[in-house]
């Protein structure tokens, strides 16, 4: 299976990007992400530009990022990544099967297991295939802020014919939706099940259909 990512992380405070308006809102809490997020939404993407947002929720129960998602023609899923609060360092970020955060206390274990429909093993790195969840790490500097811009071409947002043929037939949007779960530590990309990546830390919801 070809598989591409794009990475870019930087630890600036913003991106500086012009001809911006508001994307589209999905999350758990609308309203809250709608009023709280106008400014930042609109430096992450650019008008027309996402197709799905949401709120990243940390540990505290705190919104203190937000993720900007299209969905490129055919396969593909590009996200923009603005994240608070982490430790400094690399931090193992994945796609899983649930659009649900609530669970603040528990973890975000409402969030489900990693995207995987063809039940393959975890890691980039292993020569027995990966899932369609697995990512490349992302850095929060010292401030524990981490921008990033990722590119996975193994998933869609939506189900269509040109999707199906280069993705599979399971978009991530959904009945259930599907979240972004970023770790405590760096996924290294070969460890069962999660890259020994550690507790979930943030998350952020995309709900269903």
């Amino acid at each position: 299976m070809s598989h591409t990512f794009r990475l870019l992380i930087s630890t600036a405070c913003a991106l500086a990007l012009s001809g911006c308006g508001n994307p589209q809102v999905t999350s758990e809490s609308d309203s809250d992400l709608t009023s709280l997020s106008a400014d930042l939404l609109s430096e992450l993407a650019p008008a027309d530009w996402a197709d799905a947002a949401a709120a990243f929720t940390g540990r505290d129960g705190a919104q203190n990022g937000y993720v900007v998602l299209t969905n490129a023609p055919g396969a593909g899923v590009l996200m923009r990544i603005d994240l608070k609060g982490l430790t400094e360092g690399w931090h193992g970020i994945h796609l899983h099967n649930v659009g649900d955060c609530s669970d603040i206390a528990e973890g975000f274990k409402a969030s489900g297991g990693h995207v995987d429909p063809n039940d393959r093993e975890h890691g980039l790195l292993n020569p027995n295939g990966f899932e369609r969840a697995d990512m490349p790490n992302i850095y929060a500097g010292p401030d524990g802020r981490a921008t990033a811009e990722i590119y996975n071409d193994s998933v869609a947002l939506f189900a269509s014919e040109a999707a199906a043929a280069e993705a599979g037939p399971h978009p991530l949007i959904d009945e259930d939706g599907f979240a972004i779960v970023v770790h405590e530590a760096a996924d290294d990309h070969k460890t069962q099940p999660i890259g020994g990546a550690g507790a979930r830390v943030a998350c952020a919801a995309i709900s269903g259909e």
